[in-house]
């Protein structure tokens, strides 16, 4: 996309993640390999994201071995395509008690394992999900328009030959609440 803000990408439940590891190995390059992430999310208690019909909104804090950062979207109706904020956070603990001074409510804590690799311009990851399972994302890193980074996307998830569930459209935060009971099903 020509906006560094805005990001287009597709997730989907990974149901041959081994097979998909191994095609990626020869044909694409390898980025991070078994990085650990834990996301935690939160949310204002004056505007709270999760009480509403579609859930669009969401704010994390993503820490990592070497970097923590702060990252809000908001999703587009489309589901695969949102605007992105994202900057790094030098001290996390005086973060976490602006959040508890501005009443943040911490909502879920999202860890996992994530790979990625390069191929044609898109950011191929597998996920291993804490309490979830594998999915693969993909995401242009191109800058074509919208529906031409849409394209792309499917095209290569299809030259993949990834066998997948179907297209997850609320992110792991929303499946981990929904699996807790906590959000009700996206109509």
């Amino acid at each position: 996309m020509n906006n560094k803000y805005t990001e287009v990408e597709l997730r989907f439940p990974l149901l041959n993640p081994e097979q998909l590891i191994q095609r990626l190995n020869k044909i694409a390059k390898p980025q991070k390999q078994k990085v650990f992430q834990k996301d935690i999310y939160f949310v204002p208690v004056h505007r709270n994201f999760l009480d509403r019909e579609y859930v669009n909104e969401w704010l994390r804090i993503r820490e990592t071995k070497n970097r923590t950062t702060l990252n809000y979207k908001n999703w587009y109706p489309d589901k695969i395509c949102c605007d992105e904020f994202e900057t790094e956070i030098e001290d996390i603990i005086a973060l976490k008690k602006i959040f508890e001074s501005l009443n943040f409510k911490e909502i879920v804590v999202v860890e996992k394992l994530r790979s990625a690799w390069i191929y044609k311009e898109v950011e191929i990851v597998i996920d291993e999900i804490k309490g979830l399972g594998f999915f693969v994302e993909l995401e242009s890193k191109s800058n074509l328009e919208f529906e031409e980074a849409k394209k792309l996307l499917y095209d290569v998830l299809k030259e993949l030959e990834a066998e997948t569930g179907l297209q997850e459209l609320g992110g792991y935060a929303f499946l981990l609440l929904k699996k807790k009971g906590l959000l009700k099903a996206i109509k």
